[in-house]
């Protein structure tokens, strides 16, 4: 087991306070320039991007509360932005190849179909680990886990504790193994899945020549935008989670990434709201004009309170 600095635990805590307060306000400045200055051409798009935005808050608010506690149900929760992410891709495929589909998105029933795959991605997360990774109070590995958490965070937490351990007695233990291959075929089904609805988008965008210029300048630009929201959760979420869940069974140690593994999961709703804002004109020139306003309004006030008491002189 590698052993980490007390010190940089407390480092990584602070970090994981920063995320949890920048993640709420970044999300909900985002829902409001969403609101306030989403193109007529955006179409059904804009309330896929409050559906993220609103789960990247519920996100924030799950690390803050129980993050160390109710295990199976924090990772889970984790793991929904990505079949989100295939819903966006979707979405921007068929605008490209299939225009006359998108009208289904603001149809009830494809949508309790979208919602349902994204829940059954959280359901089949968090069941595995249920049933899968949790141990026994009384067993030896949960007792260790145990001591080395009130020794990394001098806190007595007596449950939530996932366990998987490979090799128990001398003899190889099948379920976790199961699990690790239930888990890593997820993670990379979901990557290939994105990814091929990416390359195809791409190739149909570039295909395209009953659309103009700025249709498919704009049809890029969102694809470049959900490239880069998709890139969060690979690297913030499921990197870490890959490799705290399958180094173990290489018998590799971690290097610390178990402990640091929280503080990238609360990273990433605060920088996914952030890249949208940065990327996307129409938000980053709104946000601009709201600052740039307030700012004026702040500096006319000043100068006329300065006005007003030199008159008095």
């Amino acid at each position: 087991m590698y052993l980490i600095d007390p010190k940089i635990l407390e480092v990584f805590t602070v970090i994981e306070h920063i995320n949890v307060g920048t993640g709420i306000i970044c999300n909900i400045i985002l829902l409001y320039l969403v609101r306030k200055f989403s193109r007529a051409s955006m179409g059904t798009y804009k309330y896929l991007l409050i559906i993220f935005a609103s789960y990247d808050i519920f996100l924030t608010c799950v690390h803050g509360t129980i993050n160390h506690n109710m295990t199976s149900f924090y990772c889970a929760s984790f793991t929904v932005p990505f079949t989100l992410m295939i819903i966006h891709f979707l979405y921007r495929y068929w605008a490209i190849k299939c225009p006359d589909r998108i009208i289904l998105f603001s149809q009830r029933p494809f949508m309790c179909l979208c919602a349902s795959f994204s829940a059954s991605g959280f359901v089949t997360w968090y069941c595995l680990c249920v049933f899968g990774l949790t141990g026994a109070p009384s067993d030896a590995s949960t007792i260790a886990a145990r001591a080395e958490y009130f020794r990394r965070y001098n806190r007595n937490v007596t449950d939530s504790y996932l366990i998987a351990e490979h090799w128990k007695d001398g003899n190889f233990n099948l379920r976790p193994a199961l699990v690790l291959l239930c888990f890593d075929s997820i993670i990379f089904g979901c990557i290939t899945l994105a990814s091929s609805l990416c390359i195809l988008t791409l190739h149909h965008i570039a295909k395209a020549q009953t659309i103009s210029a700025y249709s498919k300048y704009l049809h890029q630009k969102l694809l470049k935008t959900l490239i880069a929201q998709t890139a969060l959760p690979v690297i913030l979420v499921y990197i870490p989670y890959f490799c705290i869940l399958t180094l173990p069974f290489l018998a590799i140690p971690d290097y610390g990434l178990t402990s640091a593994c929280t503080a990238f999961n609360s990273a990433f709703p605060a920088v996914d709201a952030i890249i949208v804002i940065a990327l996307m004109k129409d938000y980053r020139v709104g946000l601009a004009s709201i600052v740039t306003r307030r700012s004026r309004r702040t500096t006319t006030v000043s100068s006329g309170g300065m006005t007003t008491k030199g008159a008095s002189k």
